[in-house]
């Protein structure tokens, strides 16, 4: 929504403004600005009380708060700009008295009307009739899980969740397996209850009882004479809940019977509801449909919910050429362009039904058709965005920016959930209260989960703690969530850059696919998200366009040298860029930056660059350096750098910390000091790499008290370093450690990882207690020969992983027998061990264990000598003298 996103931009600039910069400020202009924030918070306040009541002031209070917003930043960077030359007082007190007064007007309009609206209104329902049994193509896995839940054990009352986006077809699920026959012979009665947004407690339970009542008489009856109950039950619309409640469930009292509640946006309706359903013991089932993940676990956690999944290309089109020719087939020449258009559907059961409406109207003609095919998306715009936008309108206020930003990424991008965080906090999406235990990235994260429950963000993967690594929308959702995007004036995606001039007037946000910015003339821009970048404007003319940039993410472009125009973005808090040079000082200029992302321009010519979780170096790696003026930036949160950096020390005196600094990687050769310790106490994230192993005080990282992930590479002697207590995750790379130290190390951790020879030694053996936290476990790249441990020496271990550990022959047949444990991932490696991890997949599977999952892949690479010969000419012409070229009359691993 971007009246709430406006106005909590806005709120953090008045703060930041009255607490870090009114020395610029006269004393009018001070108070000026501190009424503002005053208004402003109650404006936010509002909006979240009474979203209903909000709906037609969110236009004027977005345009109000940009106005306020771009005065300070405008007054705040001429300041900056030119330090000689004042800006006038007189004007921008006349402009911030202007814009208090219109929020001292409509805040006084919302407080008038505002107590008539003492809840929470709820937005009508809007619902997709079931499509009948021919509707299930690609449900039949759907349908037998669902079915064996209904009618297998336990025989107590259970309720079973299905969850999934809107148009996944979760209704029409539950109706075949309501309407099927071994459903209809198993329970005594059967009831479908249609919830929707539009909830009324009473309504529900009179629905529950007429259910029933109309079920019996049909079976005594018949339908004639059961169609009167109905006028009969609207006699007891004034009689209390609680008397239709003890109704209904002596009713169901001694039955089986089966209760299908569809479409259910709120846990009231759950708590409203649970005491009328009796648990017998009789194997009765309530089936719930939902697309809000926390619904689907409310009820009994214990219990885990049906997920939809989209459909594949497959039954994407059976489905569309099922409704489309019914029992006929399909002509051979509209067999290609019909499976284009399915596939188009990009797997959502409702988008291929309504495209199949389209095409049952229209000659079946292959021009017809193509005609369609390059207008799919349009011709099931309007129906699909109705059902879509109540998963949006259903949003609270302040998850809604959020989830309108994501559609800044391009079609089908796979988006990092950590880039993602870091935008939102530049943003200033997050409610952060003041004395919150929490994070802002941590705060940011619930608030991905909370899309990822509501099924509008899609998990493409996640991390080993289990928190979401990568994410992504459907084609469908980032159509809705552009277009709602646009009408609120929020967020502009840039597709021509011929249109760019066009409509660019007071935009805020902007994304576009762009080799060229040149066109691109809008003053009020605070975020811009450039993904096939080639060069910015000169540094005069950039500055005056994007003044205001608050936002500068370029990746999509390299640069040998870092671009100087830049530094002259006061405003700016997030900047990533692709470059291959030094950052020069004159960073320091930009006091608001708190996040910092460096990738290289051009990885592959560099020695030093990262590539799967590796760098090769050697004492001659090249490196670049961070400016001393790095010390003088508190705001910065996160430095991220994908190449090789040396950090300067602090300069003497320094006593100002980075208190917010929570990322830092990765940095070469860091000389660990008091000192330094002293200026990132807060450090939560680090990766370093060493060239030796001496003269670093490794020991000292000891005192890194919020250190909770670290990565190091080089090799580093364990007897060395000593790690902090709050330590969670670390990798090692190309270290000096014996088997025997990993006991040391592995008391404290959840995951930990060996890479690249870390551990040397032919055998490895635990005892208990050693791991009583480790999930996580990957050893990649080992000599290790023999592993001797028991079950009990990983309590908790739910993922183990092993690559290129080709002496190892064996995995111990107790890890099988950890009860945490969900997977065991082989890779590249030998043919006995692949057997003894089969073995355990087929022994646990004996005992019933059906939940560990094995995973086996051996690719193998043979190379010839005429092979290996232009392997070895490839790594001298490129200079990557820490390319490896392996070759024996074995087979190698790729």
């Amino acid at each position: 929504m971007a009246a709430y996103a406006a106005l909590a931009s806005l709120s953090q600039t008045t703060h930041l403004t009255i607490n870090k910069h009114k020395s610029h400020f006269s004393i009018v202009a001070e108070e000026k600005i501190r009424s503002i924030h005053e208004y402003v918070i109650f404006l936010l306040s509002f909006l979240q009380d009474f979203p209903q009541k909000s709906k037609r002031w969110e236009v004027k209070m977005r345009d109000v708060a940009h106005e306020a917003e771009d005065i300070i930043k405008q007054y705040i960077s001429q300041l900056s700009y030119n330090r000689w030359i004042r800006p006038s007082n007189v004007k921008f007190e006349d402009q911030l008295s202007n814009v208090s007064q219109k929020l001292c007007l409509m805040a006084g309009d919302l407080i008038d009307d505002g107590p008539a609206h003492s809840r929470l209104a709820v937005s009508s329902s809007s619902r997709v009739a079931s499509t009948g049994n021919s509707a299930v193509v690609g449900l039949d896995e759907d349908l037998m899980a669902i079915k064996d839940r209904l009618c297998g054990y336990p025989s107590k009352l259970q309720v079973i969740p299905i969850v999934g986006m809107g148009g996944i077809g979760k209704t029409t699920l539950a109706r075949n397996v309501y309407d099927d026959l071994l459903t209809v012979e198993h329970f005594h009665i059967r009831v479908w209850l249609t919830v929707s947004q539009d909830y009324n407690a009473q309504k529900v339970l009179l629905d529950v009882l007429h259910s029933i009542n109309l079920f019996e008489q049909r079976m005594c009856l018949g339908v004639e004479d059961s169609m009167v109950l109905r006028e009969e039950q609207m006699h007891r619309e004034e009689t209390d809940d609680s008397t239709i409640a003890e109704t209904v469930y002596k009713k169901l009292k001694g039955r089986r019977y089966l209760i299908v509640m569809d479409d259910v946006w709120s846990t009231k309706v759950w708590d409203d509801v649970r005491n009328i359903f009796p648990n017998d013991g009789n194997g009765s089932r309530i089936l719930l449909t939902t697309r809000l993940g926390d619904i689907a676990t409310y009820p009994y956690s214990n219990s885990p919910p049906h997920v939809m999944r989209f459909m594949d290309d497959s039954q994407s089109w059976d489905l569309l050429k099922g409704k489309v020719f019914a029992n006929n087939n399909c002509p051979p020449q509209l067999e290609h362009v019909g499976k284009e258009i399915a596939r188009s559907c990009a797997g959502l059961p409702l988008a291929v039904v309504l495209v199949a409406g389209f095409l049952s109207a229209v000659n079946k003609t292959h021009s017809s058709w193509e005609e369609i095919s390059k207008n799919v998306n349009p011709s099931v715009g309007e129906e699909l965005e109705r059902i879509l936008s109540l998963s949006y309108t259903h949003l609270p206020h302040h998850l809604r920016p959020c989830f309108l930003f994501i559609g800044v990424f391009p079609e089908d991008e796979i988006i990092r959930a950590s880039r993602l965080i870091k935008l939102w906090v530049a943003e200033g999406f997050l409610k952060h209260q003041n004395g919150c235990s929490k994070s802002l990235e941590e705060e940011a994260e619930e608030y991905l989960e909370d899309l990822v429950k509501r099924n509008l963000v899609t998990v493409t993967s996640r991390k080993s703690d289990g928190k979401i690594k990568c994410c992504s929308l459907h084609d469908m959702v980032r159509d809705l969530c552009i277009r709602k995007a646009l009408d609120e004036r929020f967020l502009r995606v840039v597709v021509d850059s011929h249109l760019v001039r066009q409509g660019m007037i007071n935009e805020r946000r902007i994304s576009f696919k762009l080799s060229d910015i040149g066109n691109i003339w809008c003053p009020t821009i605070h975020t811009m998200l450039c993904f096939r970048l080639r060069s910015f404007p000169s540094s005069p003319e950039f500055v005056r366009r994007f003044r205001l940039l608050r936002i500068l993410d370029a990746m999509g472009g390299n640069s040998k040298e870092f671009p100087s125009q830049v530094f002259e973005l006061f405003h700016l808090r997030y900047l990533a860029l692709k470059c291959s040079s030094s950052i020069p000082s004159v960073i320091s200029n930009l006091m608001n930056l708190q996040t910092l992302i460096i990738l290289p321009a051009f990885p592959m010519f560099k020695t030093s660059y990262k590539w799967k979780g590796h760098w090769r170096i050697g004492e001659d790696v090249s490196y670049l350096s961070l400016p001393l003026e790095i010390w003088r930036m508190p705001q910065l949160r996160h430095i991220v750098l994908y190449d090789l950096y040396m950090l300067p020390h602090p300069p003497d005196g320094s006593n100002l910390p980075l208190v917010n600094l929570q990322s830092l990687s990765y940095i070469i050769d860091l000389v660990w000091t008091e000192q330094i310790l002293e200026m990132i106490p807060n450090v939560k994230k680090l990766g370093l790499v060493y060239r030796s192993n001496k003269g670093y005080h490794f020991h000292l990282l000891k005192h890194l008290n919020q250190l909770e992930k670290l990565e190091l590479f080089g090799r580093v002697e364990h007897n060395l370093i000593t790690f902090p207590r709050t330590l969670k995750k670390l990798t090692l790379v190309g270290g000096e450690f014996p088997w025997g130290d990993m006991s040391i190390i592995g008391s404290l951790l959840q995951v930990l990882k060996l890479l690249d020879y870390t551990c040397y030694g032919d055998t490895w053996e635990t005892t208990d207690g050693e791991f009583p936290q480790l999930r996580f476990l990957l050893i990649e790249g080992s000599a290790l020969q023999h592993w001797i441990t028991e079950s009990s020496h990983f309590p908790r271990l739910q993922c183990l992983v092993l690559r290129w550990c080709r002496n190892l022959r064996e995995i111990p047949v107790s890890i099988g027998e950890i009860p945490t444990l969900e997977l065991i991932e082989v890779e590249y490696c030998n043919e006995c061990l692949e057997k003894s991890v089969k073995q355990i997949n087929e022994d646990q599977q004996s005992y019933g264990n059906d939940t560990l999952r094995v995973r086996v892949s051996h690719y193998f690479l043979s190379l010839d000598d005429s092979l290996v010969e232009l392997a070895k000419k490839i790594k001298e012409s490129y200079g990557n003298y820490n390319l490896r070229v392996l070759a024996d009359d074995e087979h190698q691993f790729d």
